[in-house]
């Protein structure tokens, strides 16, 4: 008598890569995953490259609207290193910009080499020149020292000289006078704060990239 043997199903070969119950893996690229972990990957990388552009853009702006909004002196009269034969009766500076007004917003010293004050009254302010009264007889070195705010808002500052001779004669207005003191460390924070931004960022950018890197078989 002819026995049948029932037919065994066939058992699918497992998946190299795969993790199974027989200890077996299967390879990831049959599953997906490493195709999905390199889209998020490169998604992550376009958007943190964005905001960099972005922040160094805004650094940027942050460094040159300052550099571009403050007013300057552009002439004075008499001129730094001028040599006039007697003192005259006021000085004028004029700015690249309207000034602004309020107590104490404007100040001007003039002093010859004693340390003597040659002013004899407060200085007007007419839109964007300034003037000072003086008074005296002096001889040898007019010292000028001047303190306005321009139209941003920002106090500048600065200095320059003169002299007064009995051979003297005035030379047209400069306009180069010397830089107050004080000017180049107020214009540079406006640099630093940018340069702040973009390590900061940089740097919390490269940690965030460094938690989302999947780790390396080995």
């Amino acid at each position: 008598m002819t026995h049948s043997h029932p037919r065994l199903a066939a058992v699918p070969e497992p998946i190299e890569g795969l993790t199974c119950g027989h200890g077996r893996t299967t390879d990831p690229r049959a599953t997906g995953v490493g195709r999905l972990d390199g889209v998020s990957s490169s998604g992550i990388h376009k958007r943190w490259t964005a905001l960099v552009g972005l922040l160094t853009g805004l650094a940027i702006v942050a460094v040159a609207s300052p550099a571009f909004a403050h007013d300057e002196l552009i002439g004075t009269d008499p001129a730094e290193g001028a040599v006039v034969e007697t003192l005259p009766g006021s000085l004028t500076l004029t700015f690249s910009g309207v000034l602004l007004t309020g107590d104490g917003a404007t100040e001007i010293a003039v002093t010859d080499s004693t340390g003597t004050d040659l002013t004899s009254a407060p200085p007007v302010v007419d839109g964007v020149r300034v003037t000072q009264q003086l008074s005296g007889a002096p001889e040898g070195t007019v010292q000028v020292a001047w303190r306005v705010v321009s139209s941003d808002g920002h106090p500048i500052s600065g200095q320059y000289s003169f002299s007064v001779g009995e051979s003297g004669s005035q030379t047209p207005p400069s306009t180069e006078p010397s830089p107050g003191p004080g000017d180049s460390g107020a214009d540079l924070a406006p640099l630093w704060i940018a340069v702040g931004v973009v390590v900061v960022a940089g740097a919390v950018i490269g940690l965030l990239l460094a938690r989302r890197r999947p780790p390396h078989e080995d």
